[in-house]
């Protein structure tokens, strides 16, 4: 089944390891997007960096270029994938019996994908990283461990997938939550997917 990603929500998401970790006994430096430097406190408070030497520098800059990495997650509605699925089988000449057939096993959700670039993943350098899914409750719906060496080429050039979650029932909330966790090395990093 052909499917075309180029309409489809994404959200891109650069993630550097180190710049993930949220410590409870240490605060750490983070730059915002408009360029000021600022103090992330664990307990939720921020402020302005004023040159600490006791605070850790975990800015892009800081990290090592093997220590950073990008996950990137496409929502993809069920009305799409309805839509991809019956156009993939028309041309393909299918009878309308098939066609509904295959549309009533189409999750009610839709679909979510957890994709990287393809260019960052390298032999010999596996990352083994636990993604979750939320849907507006503290219990995932979704948890699995994968390895980025375990990634498929996706239709979009220069794209893999890491997973490829089915959303079974229906979203409760407006915005998803992800999760991605680093759990060896302490890193976890959240992402929103809004829902469509």
């Amino acid at each position: 089944m052909q499917m075309n990603f180029t309409r489809a929500f994404r959200i891109a998401v650069v993630a550097v390891a180190a710049c993930t970790v949220f410590s409870f006994a240490e605060d750490i430096v983070a730059k915002t997007s408009n360029g000021s430097t600022v103090i992330l406190h664990d307990n939720g408070r921020w402020e302005y960096y004023q040159n600490n030497a006791n605070i850790r520098d975990v800015r892009e800059s800081a990290v090592p270029k093997d220590a950073r990495f990008e996950v990137s997650v496409l929502y993809e509605s069920p009305d799409k994938v309805k839509k991809n699925v019956r156009m993939a089988m028309e041309a393909d000449f299918a009878t309308e019996e098939e066609i509904k057939d295959s549309l009533r096993k189409v999750p009610k959700g839709g679909y979510v994908y957890f994709q990287v670039p393809t260019k960052q993943i390298k032999p010999g350098l596996t990352r083994e990283l636990t993604y979750s899914l939320y849907d507006g409750g503290k219990k995932a719906i979704f948890t699995k461990t994968v390895r980025d060496s375990e990634a498929t080429p996706s239709e979009d050039a220069g794209i893999s997938n890491l997973l490829v979650v089915p959303v079974y029932g229906r979203p409760k909330s407006r915005v998803m939550q992800a999760k991605v966790e680093d759990r060896a090395n302490h890193a976890t990093l959240d992402i929103e997917i809004p829902i469509r």
